[in-house]
């Protein structure tokens, strides 16, 4: 299986196809702010991120805020529970909710991991935005059950 970066991963997740040209990891750039010894994009709400890590089943791996259609707003996890069918499983779940897709993949080191993304960036709508970050720990705590 090719390993793909993360911005791609969620243009796949979203689009079902691969982007043309491809999506570099560094194409797009958002200014930063300092997360727990972290840079994660300025406008990823803290209490969205707190929420999320509060989340004892999943490790936090990626996010973007996004700016365009080519590069949405995701955020990528990894189950603590290893198993492939688990993440296929979560994924699945999250897929159905109507402002979620998500994909799952097998990432660095051999290890699942759950893409969840959205046609969405805070300047295209930053109420939103705000809305889809500060709701998706809930989310995925439901699709864990």
């Amino acid at each position: 299986m090719k390993k793909v970066n993360a911005p791609t991963m969620a243009y796949k997740t979203y689009y079902g196809k691969d982007p043309n040209p491809p999506i570099s990891g560094r194409e797009s750039s958002h200014p930063s702010k300092n997360y727990r010894g972290i840079n994660v994009d300025i406008h990823v709400p803290n209490q969205a991120l707190n929420r999320l890590n509060a989340n004892s089943e999943i490790e936090l791996r990626s996010s973007c805020e996004g700016d365009s259609e080519r590069h949405l707003t995701f955020v990528i996890f990894r189950l603590l529970d290893r198993d492939p069918n688990k993440s296929a499983k979560v994924s699945a779940c999250l897929d159905k909710l109507s402002d979620v897709n998500s994909s799952f993949d097998i990432g660095q080191g051999g290890l699942p991991r759950i893409c969840v993304t959205t046609n969405l960036w805070y300047s295209k709508n930053p109420r939103e935005f705000e809305r889809w970050w500060l709701t998706l720990a809930e989310k995925i705590k439901k699709c864990l059950q």
